[in-house]
């Protein structure tokens, strides 16, 4: 049997990176010393979760259409396999920056500019599907979103949030 298309492995490669990727996006926002402050603020920090773990089980899910199509086990088209994907890892994505701006209840003007990129990174998989770029390329593309928002926060949010953080402490 001669297979043609991309590795089945590209599945793998970006489960592994978007794993990796959304983990460090979640990590970076220090929940426990925003909660420690923010006392009341523990139900929107424990419902504002629930759209989160959908976003997380909905890429699982994406991963795993990503694979049937490229075992020729899917009947959908190469666009609403990288939608099946990317809008959750999107979701996901959201969540987190819009828990991280409701539990600082702090403006910052970057914050805006890096959830606009990230989220501009799945939507570029979806027009690069819409293009006829390959699933491979698409699926790499997406698992590249979280990192937008890694190399920003490493870069410049770290500062922005340690300033939030600093005016949290002297209220």
């Amino acid at each position: 049997m001669v297979r043609s298309g991309p590795p089945p492995t590209i599945p793998v490669v970006a489960g592994v990176g978007l794993t990796f990727g959304m983990w460090w996006v979640y990590f970076s926002t220090p929940f426990g010393d925003i909660l420690i402050r923010r006392r009341r603020r523990g139900y929107l920090f424990g419902y504002g979760h629930i759209p989160l773990f959908i976003g997380i089980a909905g890429a699982g899910a994406g991963l795993h259409v990503a694979g049937l199509y490229l075992e020729h086990h899917a009947k959908i088209g190469q666009v609403a396999v990288v939608l099946s994907l990317a809008l959750p890892v999107g979701l996901y994505l959201l969540m987190v920056h819009l828990l991280h701006t409701l539990l600082l209840s702090a403006g910052d003007a970057f914050h805006p500019v890096l959830i606009s990129l990230t989220l501009a990174v799945p939507a570029v998989a979806a027009l690069l599907a819409a293009a006829g770029a390959g699933i491979a390329v698409c699926l790499l593309v997406v698992m590249l979103a979280p990192f937008v928002t890694v190399v920003g926060f490493e870069t410049i949010g770290h500062r922005h949030q340690r300033r939030m953080l600093q005016e949290l402490r002297t209220r």
